[in-house]
C-alpha cells in the first residue's frame, strides 16, 4: 500500500469510511452466473408484474452484450421490460459506449464493433481483426493524424446518434439489476424513471458518471463489477453506486435513490473516483484518467467526436 499514489490511498480511505462494498463479480469467458432465484411465480423488479400475466421465456441479461457479457443473466427481467431496454436505453447506451468498447477490443455479439466515417461514400474506417486494428483512410481525404516521432496516431472518431439521458438509464438499469431483492424498495421511483420512454421527463438533475480511463494493453475479456451502499449513519455521500470495468474503462454510477438521498438533496458534492487499477506501465503508457461524464441531456445528440490517441511500434 505505501507504494500506492496519495490520491489513491485517500480515495480508498473516503470510501472504506462511507461505504460498504458486496462481493465483486468477476466475470470471465466460460462462466455463467443467474442472479435471483428461479421459484415460481416469478416476479419481474422492473415493473413490478408477476407470471402468468408476463412471461420469461428469454435469457436476461444482467448488463448488455455488447460489452462482452456471455454469462451473468437475472431471473427477475420480464421478456417485456428484456424487449423494451433492449430496443430503447440499451440502443443509446451502446451509441454512447461504441468508441471505447472498440478501442478496448470488446467482443459483443457481432465480435469487436467497426467505427466507419457517418458520410456514405469513401471514408475513414476503424476496425479489429486478428491481425490488431486495421486504420483505413483514403491518400486524398486524410483523417488520422500520425506523429512519427511520438509514434501516436491521434483522430476524432465519431458516434452514433444518442440519447444521454437514456444512455444514462442504461447504466442505472445495470446498478438496479445487481441490488439485492432487499435494496428494491428504496429505488421504486428509480425503477419507474428507467422504463419510461419519455426522456424528457424531470427525475434527476445531476448524476455524474465518473469515467477511469487505464492506458496500456488490459485484457478484453473481464469483466468486473461491484456494487456499494452508503454505512449505515453516514449521511453526506448518495445512498449507492456501482463500478463497471472493462478493458480499459472504469465505470462508476451512482443509483439515485429519492427516499435515501433526501439527506444530501441539495447539498454540493465532493466525489473523489473510486480507486481503479493503475496502468501496467506507467511509464511508457501513463497514468490512469479520470473524466466526469454529464449525462442528464434530454434531445438527441448527433456527429458527436470523440478525440482518441494510439501508440504504435516499428516505423
Amino acid at each position: 500500500m505505501t507504494n500506492l499514489p496519495a490520491a489513491t490511498l485517500a480515495a480508498a480511505d473516503f470510501y472504506d469510511k462511507h461505504y460498504v462494498g458486496a462481493e465483486p463479480i468477476f466475470l470471465q469467458p466460460g462462466m455463467k452466473l443467474m442472479l435471483g432465484n428461479s421459484e415460481r411465480p416469478r416476479h419481474c423488479r422492473f415493473c413490478g408484474n408477476n407470471e402468468p400475466a408476463v412471461s420469461f421465456r428469454d435469457e436476461a441479461h444482467a448488463l448488455p452484450a455488447a460489452f462482452g457479457n456471455t454469462g451473468l443473466f437475472s431471473n427477475y427481467e420480464c421478456d417485456t421490460c428484456n424487449h423494451l431496454f433492449g430496443e430503447g436505453i440499451e440502443n443509446d447506451l451502446g451509441n454512447w459506449s461504441k468508441p471505447m468498447r472498440t478501442l478496448s477490443r470488446i467482443k459483443g455479439r457481432n465480435g469487436v464493433p467497426t467505427i466507419k466515417s457517418p458520410t456514405t461514400g469513401k471514408g475513414w474506417r476503424v476496425e479489429y481483426t486478428n491481425e490488431g486494428f486495421q486504420l483505413k483512410q483514403y491518400e486524398d481525404d486524410p483523417f488520422f493524424e500520425i506523429d512519427e516521432e511520438a509514434k501516436q496516431i491521434s483522430s476524432e472518431l465519431h458516434r452514433d446518434p444518442y440519447i444521454p439521458v437514456a444512455a444514462l438509464k442504461g447504466l442505472v438499469k445495470i446498478g438496479l439489476t445487481l441490488i439485492p431483492e432487499v435494496e428494491t424498495q428504496h429505488f421504486c421511483e428509480t425503477f419507474n424513471w428507467v422504463r419510461d420512454t419519455d426522456h424528457t421527463r424531470d427525475f434527476v438533475a445531476e448524476l455524474p458518471v465518473i469515467r477511469t480511463f487505464i492506458p496500456g494493453p488490459m485484457r478484453n475479456d473481464l469483466i468486473v463489477l461491484m456494487l456499494m451502499r452508503r454505512r449505515a449513519g453516514v449521511d453526506t455521500v448518495p445512498y449507492a453506486f456501482f463500478t463497471f470495468a472493462y478493458g480499459n474503462e472504469v465505470l462508476q454510477v451512482f443509483l439515485p435513490s429519492p427516499s435515501q438521498d433526501k439527506c444530501i438533496h441539495g447539498n454540493p458534492l465532493t466525489l473523489m473516483p473510486f480507486p481503479a487499477p493503475g496502468a501496467l506501465y506507467p511509464a511508457r503508457h501513463g497514468q490512469p484518467r479520470v473524466k466526469v461524464e454529464t449525462l442528464t441531456g434530454r434531445e438527441p445528440v448527433r456527429g458527436e467526436k470523440v478525440r482518441v490517441v494510439l501508440g504504435f511500434e516499428g516505423s
